[in-house]
């Protein structure tokens, strides 16, 4: 298949459209509506306490918690890691948990690695790009929809090679220095491209190559990075999780935060403009990128702020930890730092790589 759509047709299965009733094929957990009314309406520290009811027996908590503030934070995230190590369960099972996996708002684009082992290879890549980018722009315009406002969309470019990365993250699309998302589309200038609609979110996965050149690398520039080691257990049955609470899709939407202006002001009314200053990555973490080869920018705020911005919730309580607002903020800075610069230490470290991504599941 060039392209699929990995759910089936339904109506807001989650939940957040049709003033609230849900549909969709029934399952053990519908008989259990004080589940779904406890969560409904609630903040983000319900939301995450539900993708932790629904997935924390595949998924540590605090790599749930990271990929959920990846996607309010970056325009991609990418996932990297060997075949297997549970990259599309993650992505799927969190799509699951949120929209419901038969609400159609949960779209699988395919690699063409299928095409490259053609004769007519050429051929064949071509066709593909052309169905994948098509489906993706289609799902773009069924988000930016008025009717579609308040639901998540989330897109799984699954299998990519550098190649077709660099298409989607840096060819098609191009992050503002706002936080905002434009298609960068021939012959528009930049400041009058079409806006990409802030409820759509966009996964890819990727095999961790054996080396790669730094221009193939460079497809990471504008996207966060999340590292698997080998040791998923097994993945999700999708049809086994727990209904998506109402109201959820609307939480998330709400919290987002991309301006780097809005996260430094959002951040010094939590943290206080002391702590402010002193906020930074830790020496650990520095200590093993620099010792991978990554160079590290002097100014890293503007790209990590809104990432520690949106690890706290409307009341300013932390994600990662509700309890302390300073340890919290520092985890999501370190998370952001490895996240963004990841692809820059040496692919063939791959031991460095996973003490990198094994010390924040420690926090």
């Amino acid at each position: 298949m060039i392209a699929y759509n990995s759910t089936a047709a339904g109506n807001d299965a989650a939940g957040t459209a049709n003033g609230g009733h849900v549909t969709g094929n029934p399952r053990p957990w519908a008989s259990l509506p004080a589940y779904r009314a406890q969560l409904a309406g609630g903040g983000e520290q319900r939301l995450v306490r539900h993708l932790v009811t629904a997935l924390g027996d595949y998924f540590p908590r605090s790599l749930l918690i990271n990929y959920y503030v990846s996607l309010k934070t970056n325009p991609f995230v990418v996932l990297t890691g060997r075949e297997g190590a549970g990259r599309t369960a993650l992505a799927a099972g969190f799509a699951a948990a949120l929209v419901g996996h038969e609400s159609g708002q949960a779209i699988t684009i395919g690699s063409d690695r299928w095409a490259r082992r053609s004769s007519q290879s050429s051929y064949y890549r071509g066709i593909h790009e052309r169905f994948g980018v098509s489906q993706y722009l289609e799902t773009l315009h069924e988000a930016a929809a008025p009717e579609n406002s308040g639901k998540v969309y989330l897109v799984l470019l699954k299998g990519l090679t550098a190649d077709e990365l660099d298409l989607y993250l840096n060819r098609l699309v191009r992050p503002g220095r706002h936080g905002e998302r434009r298609l960068a589309l021939p012959g528009i200038p930049a400041a009058e491209q079409p806006l990409l609609p802030p409820n759509c979110f966009v996964t890819a996965t990727m095999h961790a190559p054996r080396g790669a050149p730094p221009l193939e690398l460079d497809v990471f520039q504008h996207a966060g990075q999340i590292a698997f080691g080998p040791d998923l257990r097994r993945a999700p049955a999708l049809s086994a999780l727990p209904l998506p609470p109402v109201g959820l899709q609307r939480v998330m939407l709400r919290a987002i935060c991309r301006d780097p202006r809005q996260a430094r002001a959002r951040l010094a009314a939590i943290l206080g403009p002391a702590r402010m200053r002193r906020l930074g990555p830790s020496a650990e973490v520095v200590r093993l990128l620099v010792e991978g080869g990554a160079s590290i920018p002097r100014d890293l705020n503007g790209t990590v702020l809104p990432y520690v911005a949106n690890s706290f919730d409307e009341e300013g309580r932390g994600l990662f930890d509700p309890f302390d607002a300073w340890h919290n903020a520092r985890q999501a800075y370190d998370a952001q730092m490895v996240q963004r610069l990841l692809w820059r230490v040496n692919w063939q470290q791959r031991g460095l790589r996973h003490r990198l991504a094994d010390m924040l599941r420690r926090y």
